[in-house]
């Protein structure tokens, strides 16, 4: 079994505690030798001739071409937060939301044949929207006994709002079509340039919880939506210190039917939110991503990273309608949720890796 905490799988296995009764110094001692033993293992990780490493006797950051050997299980853990900031208004109301959004990821793989491995990827979401809310009032400002009337945006009301429950849960196969996908052929000494290439394809489940249609603040922990993967990954070494990974990855949405709130006006506060169930067809998206690493000894490697992700706008088609205090009917078209919906992003990364896997296979 292998652990890893980072975007993906890192070769550390799970070894056992020492024997206490093979330890002979007192508590202060052993925190000493500790100490000792863990400045003894950098310094050697990092001093030692890099030459007697080889690149991909470290996995490194990110994603990469490699399968897990068969019968081998890979466990990964994963953080992964964002936060940003929405300001808009409605009609005479403000608007500002500070929303989180937290996944804690958990991915096993299993090795199945030599150039063969299953995993499941299961995220489990947080979410959280603080909004504060404002509108103009009207009140009296007096100043050196001189009273005056001021009409100015005051805080109103701050709104708190949270979810928490599964994401989209992802399964998927990987063959690995291109070079020697085994263990021993990548730890082997080789010079000169080698590729390795993969193939995966997978589903997306649509687990989750959507945003609630009728509250502006809300935020699902997912978006529920039915997507078909591929994806296609390329490792490249040269030497014995250079190993870098080429990622494409695409989904397909599949279309379906949501319940979806529309207000009939500009203001997202106004009590004219129209519910009904809409079909929709959210846009393809494919994502990029680049990684070079640089072997350091055998135990650290370096990585860097840059990913491009880019998603087509999302269709909602169907109407409702309603009856507001008045009695007259109001009518809501779905497609006014288009707007918006088409994302492009750039991201830029970087990681440290140290495992001692690879290294205890041969007792060192």
């Amino acid at each position: 079994m292998t652990v890893s905490s980072g975007p993906r799988p890192v070769r550390d296995r799970l070894t056992p505690r020492p024997d206490p009764s093979r330890v002979t110094h007192c508590a202060g001692s052993r925190t000493r030798a500790r100490l000792w033993v863990a400045a003894a293992v950098v310094a050697l990780a990092l001093f030692a001739p890099v030459a007697s490493a080889h690149a991909q006797e470290v996995l490194g950051y990110g994603e990469d071409a490699t399968a897990a050997p068969a019968g081998a299980i890979r466990l990964r853990l994963s953080n992964d937060w964002h936060r940003d900031r929405r300001i808009g208004t409605g009609s005479d109301t403000t608007y500002d939301i500070d929303e989180q959004y937290r996944a804690s990821t958990i991915g096993l793989e299993l090795g199945v044949l030599k150039r063969f491995t299953v995993g499941v990827s299961v995220p489990w979401v947080t979410t959280k929207a603080l909004a504060f809310v404002s509108s103009p009032h009207t009140h009296i400002v007096v100043k050196d006994t001189v009273r005056t009337t001021v009409t100015e945006n005051v805080l109103d009301t701050l709104v708190e709002s949270s979810r928490n429950g599964w994401g989209n849960i992802e399964a998927f196969g990987k063959i690995v079509w291109l070079g020697e996908p085994g263990q021993q052929g990548r730890l082997g000494p080789r010079d000169g340039v080698h590729v390795r290439s993969a193939v995966v394809g997978g589903v997306l489940f649509g687990t989750g919880i959507l945003s609630n249609a009728g509250d502006p603040f809300n935020i699902g922990t997912s978006d529920r939506a039915r997507a078909l993967i591929a994806e296609s990954a390329t490792d490249l070494t040269v030497g014995k210190h250079f190993f870098g990974s080429l990622v494409a990855r695409y989904e397909k949405p599949m279309s379906d039917n949501v319940l979806v709130g529309v207000h009939a006006g500009s203001n997202p506060f106004a009590n004219d939110l129209v519910t009904f169930v809409a079909q929709r067809k959210l846009g393809a998206k494919y994502q990029i991503e680049f990684t070079p690493r640089y072997q350091l000894g055998r135990f650290f490697a370096l990585g860097a990273q840059y990913r491009y992700r880019h998603g087509a706008g999302d269709a909602y088609t169907g109407q409702g309608t309603a009856t507001d205090t008045l009695g007259n009917t109001i009518t809501a078209n779905a497609s006014s949720l288009d707007a918006g919906t088409a994302i492009s992003e750039h991201r830029a990364g970087f990681g440290v890796v140290y495992s001692a896997v690879d290294a205890s296979t041969r007792t060192r």
